[in-house]
């Protein structure tokens, strides 16, 4: 009424109540769903419907009939959600306040609701430390850290957030110094059985028929050539290898594995992402701060990168 103040005035003439359906992060959900295969979704329009359906129903289409999407759609692929989040109580939560960001969405928002469903077991120090948690995919994870005496609370708006020299110097620790990063959020699979080495050498773009304890950094290609996922990959044993990869592609590398791996194959696929923690060490000198920690040689002939 404040912003506009003739509406006072106008009166109502007409009300009506119209269902609507709203998704845990405000994104469309479109694309193969990841436990049938050929069933395609097209849904979850959060109150844009009538502008999105004609283009989205075009990529659809297209993605049926030639068996891939013409555009980039990881942002609105259905399987960047994972199962918890397609529980009532975690749905009614978030979609009760997801409705207010059609107003305004701040830059870097974060939603309030449904949040601490998957944690770290690092969590409750690191938020001592003065860390601000973000989530994504329902994990908690620190996105800046506060300096001592400053509540670590973003202050949204247009310009300049309140975080900036917060984030500013811990990007220079890590081009300069060393940082330490909390991970635990990322995907981790076990690939496991005595055909892995050979199922993984097909599908990944790099060479993993590598020594016990090494690890390859590689790319997933489509028959086009363009990528599906970027992930590491860890040979623990002769049969078993880990793969780490971002958490917004957890269900398409789980679903990619899946569709490609031959029935006969004597191979296992494990999600493990909740067992294992990440610490993540990074800068200049990180080599310096882990050699300080262990009697184990730490030089580049002893332990090389990758």
């Amino acid at each position: 009424m404040k912003r506009i103040p003739i509406a006072q005035e106008a009166g109502v003439h007409k009300f009506f109540c119209g269902p609507e359906s709203f998704t845990p992060d405000m994104g469309t959900l479109m694309g193969e769903a990841p436990e049938l295969k050929n069933f395609f979704v097209l849904a979850g329009f959060n109150s844009l419907g009538i502008l999105l359906g004609g283009g989205s129903g075009q990529v659809l289409a297209q993605w049926i009939v030639d068996g891939y999407p013409p555009v980039d759609v990881s942002e609105i692929n259905i399987n960047r959600l994972v199962p918890f989040q397609n529980t009532p109580k975690y749905l009614h939560d978030r979609v009760m306040e997801l409705l207010g960001w059609q107003y305004i969405d701040w830059p870097n928002l974060q939603p309030e609701t449904a949040r601490n469903a998957r944690k770290s077991a690092v969590y409750d120090r690191l938020l001592e430390a003065g860390a601000y948690y973000g989530q994504s995919v329902g994990w908690e994870y620190p996105d800046w850290f506060a300096p001592e005496g400053v509540e670590p609370k973003v202050e949204y708006s247009w310009g300049r957030q309140n975080w900036f020299e917060y984030v500013a110097a811990e990007h220079r620790a890590a081009r300069e110094g060393v940082v330490l990063m909390d991970l635990t959020h990322m995907s981790k699979f076990l690939v496991q059985g005595r055909d892995a080495e050979k199922v993984l050498n097909r599908i990944c773009a790099n060479n993993v028929a590598v020594p016990v304890g090494r690890i390859v950094y590689t790319q997933w290609l489509n028959e086009r050539g363009t990528i599906e996922a970027d992930m590491t990959v860890t040979r623990l044993a002769e049969d078993c290898y880990l793969l780490v990869v971002v958490d917004l592609f957890h269900r398409h590398v789980e679903t990619w594995l899946k569709h490609h791996i031959a029935p006969e194959a004597h191979v296992f696929v494990t999600d493990v992402t909740s067992g294992y923690n990440i610490l993540n060490i990074q800068g200049p000198k990180s080599r310096q701060l882990i050699s300080s920690l262990t009697h184990v040689d730490m030089s580049n002939e002893a332990f090389p990168y990758l």
